[in-house]
């Protein structure tokens, strides 16, 4: 069933507010844009401007946890605490007057693409640039962030209405119409096509010469995403735009390969003490700059982050919390290492609080009483489990989630898991106070990339194609899987996808959006379990237990609410918006 939207308009204090105080040089005044338009200095400093509303990249939710917080892979330890947004938002108590998730970004994205279509209003009109290519660089970055903004916009509240030229202050809102997803897709590649169209946007971020997020290869990234949401059945109105999908994506996919881009996945490990080489690249960072000799894997991102504090072992010192606890739901969805999955694949669960699992009668190797033996090696390169090592240089420091144990299950202490696991994507066993050598996050990286060619390809050809199967069979050798036979079924394919992109992409904001724009959110995000483990004598007994039922199910839960404020606004002059159910 499709969802009733009633749109969203922007606001007029967005929309018409100076921004004119972010140059106040002067003692006499503010400056006009006709000064800083005329000024290759305060142009530059106007650029910067447009990247200031960047959103925070691995905290796509409320607080400081992840946006996985608030789907099926993760419940935050923070939900003991009073309060807390987390807690609040499981219990169902989110509204337009309290988003709960991320307040800010509906302003802030609004702000952005304010200050961007002021900047591409004017740029041409300078007379002067000290570094006469900045011009069509700038030029390209900012037509960039304005289609980066609008994504972040859409994914979230749906269709926006679009925007391409400052608005005269007496601009009449009540005659604004929305858009459809297709059309803020539209507008979001012909941004990125402006954007490729100047020369001087290069591929890569390369210190000293572009040392700012967008890139040519984020505006292939961008376009690939765009259509992949357009395409999916939240959002096609029952047209079917796979076609279109498959091409932008494709032409992605080879653009970035072209240009030196792809899975990192060196010859051996550079540090053998890890799991995976899909480990080593989350704690790598020399991957994301230039250099002709390597595929570079890291299309936007590549900030080191500091988890290990947060988001840690609570026998591990100077840690204050543990922060995103995997569920069960996450650790079943991993293979056995024969690439069979362990649950049935239709129906995972036999019950609706998931304490019943349907075992996949095919797989020989899962064993429940030694639940992670045998397991795709991504399991233990993302989530920490009972009897992994904490210190991997050495193998010491072995993590006890059993009940008792240093690392036990906990339902009211934020430094002890809630569901028996920790999370081992990007914190590196080696940091501590003072010397932090966490991971680094990928907004955009080719394995998304591959992934969404593969969901194009097949939807767009209604079968298993050599193609679909080769790009996800890459990222399966990267990890040490088996590739998918030729002979798989189209619903097992399209089963087989989804659950490579949850198990791939674990962590990084992607599951979020995928449940929302596959139109399958209510059917996973009810309930959230763990693993309770009991220590008799030297036997461990494994209990499944619920840790949290979430009212999140409802449809509305498919968009974010407009806030209130701007509802309020467009209520007094006669306009009616707000998303469905909020």
């Amino acid at each position: 069933m499709k969802i009733k939207i009633i749109y969203i308009l922007m606001t007029l204090s967005v929309l018409t507010t100076s921004c004119e105080s972010a140059f106040d040089y002067q003692a006499d005044g503010l400056l006009t844009y006709d000064e800083i338009f005329s000024d290759f200095t305060l142009t530059g400093k106007y650029y910067t401007t447009c990247y200031s509303y960047m959103p925070g990249l691995s905290t796509g939710g409320g607080g400081s946890t992840f946006l996985a917080s608030y789907t099926d892979e993760a419940q935050d330890a923070q939900d003991v605490i009073p309060g807390n947004s987390t807690l609040s938002y499981y219990e169902g108590d989110m509204n337009s007057n309290n988003n709960l998730l991320k307040s800010s970004l509906y302003n802030d994205m609004w702000e952005g693409i304010r200050s961007c279509n002021i900047f591409l209003a004017n740029v041409d009109n300078v007379p002067y640039f000290n570094v006469e290519s900045y011009r069509g660089q700038w030029k390209a970055e900012v037509y960039l962030l304005r289609a980066y903004y609008y994504l972040q916009l859409i994914k979230r509240y749906g269709p926006m209405p679009i925007y391409t030229d400052p608005l005269e202050i007496d601009y009449d809102y009540s005659n604004m119409e929305r858009p459809t997803f297709y059309d803020n897709v539209q507008q979001i590649l012909d941004d990125c096509n402006s954007a490729l169209a100047q020369p001087e946007l290069l591929f890569r971020v390369v210190s000293g010469v572009q040392d700012k997020e967008m890139t040519r290869g984020v505006a292939y990234a961008i376009k690939s995403e765009a259509m992949l949401f357009a395409a999916s059945p939240l959002w096609n109105d029952g047209n079917n735009f796979w076609e279109e999908a498959l091409a932008e994506t494709k032409e992605a996919m080879e653009n970035l390969e072209n240009a030196g881009f792809g899975l990192y996945n060196p010859g051996s490990t550079a540090n053998n003490n890890l799991y995976s080489k899909y480990q080593e690249y989350f704690l790598t960072g020399s991957e994301g700059v230039e250099n002709p000799t390597i595929e570079v894997e890291t299309i936007k991102g590549n900030s080191r982050m500091t988890l290990w504090a947060n988001y840690g072992i609570p026998f591990k010192q100077d840690v204050l919390r543990a922060g995103m606890s995997p569920s069960q739901e996450l650790v079943d969805a991993y293979e056995t290492i024969d690439g069979k999955p362990i649950l049935n694949p239709e129906m995972p669960y036999l019950d609706s609080e998931h304490l019943q699992p349907n075992y996949n009668t095919d797989n020989t190797l899962y064993d429940p009483e030694n639940p992670y033996e045998n397991r795709d090696p991504r399991l233990f390169s993302s989530i920490i489990c009972n009897g992994n090592y904490n210190n991997l240089s050495n193998n010491s420091d072995q993590v006890e989630t059993f009940v008792g144990g240093n690392s036990g299950i906990s339902t009211t202490s934020n430094q002890y898991t809630r569901t028996g696991y920790y999370l081992r994507k990007w914190v590196n066993y080696e940091s501590k106070d003072n010397y932090n050598v966490d991971g680094y996050w990928s907004d955009y990286r080719m394995a998304e990339i591959y992934l969404n060619f593969a969901e194009a390809n097949f939807y767009a050809r209604g079968a298993v194609t050599s193609e679909a199967l080769a790009a996800v069979n890459l990222i399966r050798s990267r990890a040490g899987m088996p590739d998918i036979p030729a002979s798989i079924s189209t619903k097992d394919f399209e089963l087989k996808l989804r659950n490579e992109r949850r198990i791939e992409l674990a962590f990084e904001g992607k599951r979020y959006y995928d449940l929302r724009r596959w139109e399958i959110q209510s059917d996973y995000e009810g309930v959230v379990t763990g693993m309770k483990i009991t220590k008799n004598g030297e036997e461990l007994d494994y209990d499944r237990i619920v840790v949290q039922k979430r009212d999140v199910t409802a449809q509305r839960y498919l968009l974010w609410p407009i806030p209130l404020t701007e509802q309020n606004k467009f209520n007094a002059i006669g306009v009616e918006f707000q998303n469905f159910g909020w």
